[in-house]
């Protein structure tokens, strides 16, 4: 094998941990933890990572207390949000896809401006959608709103366009079946960013250390492995689990 080292990346994003096992090629650094990290951050460029820094943001910072909210255009609704539009234009799916994440940021901004009246700190991460995201046909435009759960009735009362439903987070521990429902329906459009997160919410910081071998990586004693990357020698490797204080972490959030 050429010159190079292991490095194990481990994030702990409320109740769920992940551990990423990445092979750097050069010389090992023997002082300088700003040049490891930023080798990784090379590595991690390569990786479809959306969907895991969606599900970091959900595990952190969202509990059972909070929501899932999905607002919907109904037919009168649809037909203000394509005023002005070119319905024969070849690129009116995407018009209207921009259209509704024009009126979804106006809403937020509404929220936001109430909910700070009344003394309520909000968090929220936002999707359009208007794709099923098993066959990627087209469907009719929505947004899903994974949001704070004292907010919620402000969140309804400021939507004008169709219906809207509010959803307790389930109570699996691990949010990345959420994530993933929530990006798999995002249409891809240049420049636009997947979804909208708050600015208050916590992200969750990597820690770097260099391990000894490529060997499998292995669960902390006493935590619960959720999924495991197949393992091939030499290749990049990653784990998801419940970390071993799950039931510390869940008894203080729901005290919060």
């Amino acid at each position: 094998m050429a010159e190079g080292y292991w490095v194990i990346r481990t994030y702990q994003a409320g109740p769920i941990g992940e551990k990423i096992k990445y092979w750097i090629p050069g010389t090992r650094p023997t002082e300088s933890v700003r040049r490891m990290k930023s080798d990784v951050k090379q590595q991690q460029r390569n990786e479809a990572n959306a969907i895991k820094r969606l599900a970091r943001d959900l595990n952190e910072n969202f509990w059972e207390k909070d929501v899932w909210v999905t607002l919907k255009y109904n037919d009168e609704g649809l037909e203000k949000l394509m005023a002005g539009l070119d319905r024969d234009s070849e690129t009116f799916e995407e018009d209207l896809y921009m259209a509704a994440q024009h009126q979804i940021r106006l809403w937020r901004d509404r929220v936001v401006k109430a909910c700070k009246a009344a003394g309520i700190e909000v968090m929220y991460v936002i999707t359009t959608s208007d794709m099923d995201g098993k066959t990627g046909e087209y469907v009719r435009v929505h947004h899903h709103v994974v949001m704070s759960g004292k907010a919620a009735e402000i969140a309804k009362s400021k939507w004008k366009f169709g219906s809207v439903s509010v959803k307790h987070l389930f109570e699996e521990v691990d949010r990345s079946e959420l994530a993933a429902y929530m990006l798999n329906q995002v249409r891809h459009m240049p420049d636009e960013k997947k979804y909208i997160p708050s600015r208050n919410l916590k992200r969750p910081e990597p820690k770097d250390r260099i391990a000894k071998s490529g060997a499998e990586l292995s669960v902390p004693k006493g935590g619960q492995l959720l999924y495991r990357a197949e393992y091939q020698p030499g290749r990049p490797q990653y784990i998801r689990y419940i970390v071993p204080d799950v039931e510390k972490i869940r008894s203080r959030r729901k005290n919060e």
